[in-house]
Parts: C-alpha cells; structure tokens; sequence
C-alpha cells in the first residue's frame, strides 16, 4: 500500500463490495439457520457462502492494491457462483433441491449478488486502469 494515496473511486466500490458481501453471507446464514437447515448439502454450501463471503470482506476492507484485488477476483467467483446455483435450483434441481418459487429472501440475495458482481467488476476495472497509467 502507498503511504499517501487518497481515497479515491476505486476505494469507495472496494468498500461498496465488502458491505455486499457481508450481507450476501448473512442472507446465507439466516437462510441456513431456516428454510435451509434440512436440505442436506445445500445447507453445507449456504454456510461455506457466509464463511467465505466474510473472509473476502475482511481481505477487501484490510487491502487496497494486489491483494484487493485477488480478493476481488475471489469474491466474484463466490458470488457468480452463488447466482449461477440459484438459476439451476430454479430451473432444475441442484444437489436434489429445487427451489420452489422467488421467497422474499431468495429475491433479495439475487439482488444483492448482482451488486456485488457490479461493484467487484467496477473495482478490478477501476485498479487495472490506474495501473496501466
């Protein structure tokens, strides 16, 4: 990290994404804690999401150059992966669950996903090209 660099856009999507992240693995780990907790499996992975999503915010919120943007990186591949689950448990059954219709909590964690996806895009882009000069 540079001593003197200023806060700057890039800063304010990097902390943008860890606020997300953290409520993206807390959607996770109330979903577990309910509708989620019998499905054998699924329950696994909706806390290994909530894990993983609060060790990514704490690498985005601690770092600012490289490593952020590792952390970037890793946390697209959760959350893509997350959405991507979603749409096959929705259009087929995933790990023998099939996710029965939009739940409120099912419709918010989407949302809150594709705005992480959008603020981790915007930041690897944002650090590439101050990088690049």
């Amino acid at each position: 990290m540079t001593a003197g660099r200023a806060f700057g856009p890039a800063d304010g999507l990097r902390l943008l994404a860890v606020a997300l992240l953290l409520v993206e693995g807390a959607i996770h780990l109330q979903q577990f804690e309910g509708p989620l907790n019998a499905v054998p499996t699924i329950n696994t992975l909706f806390v290994l999401n909530a894990v993983g999503a609060g060790a990514i915010a704490l690498v985005l919120a601690a770092s600012r150059e490289r490593v952020a943007v590792l952390g970037a990186l890793a946390g697209l591949g959760l959350t893509l992966g997350a959405l991507v689950s979603l749409a096959i448990s929705r259009a087929s059954t995933l790990f023998d669950y099939t996710e029965p219709m939009l739940r409120t909590a099912v419709t918010l964690a989407a949302i809150v996903e594709l705005a992480a996806v959008l603020a981790l895009s915007g930041f690897v882009l944002a650090r590439l090209r101050a990088a690049r000069g």
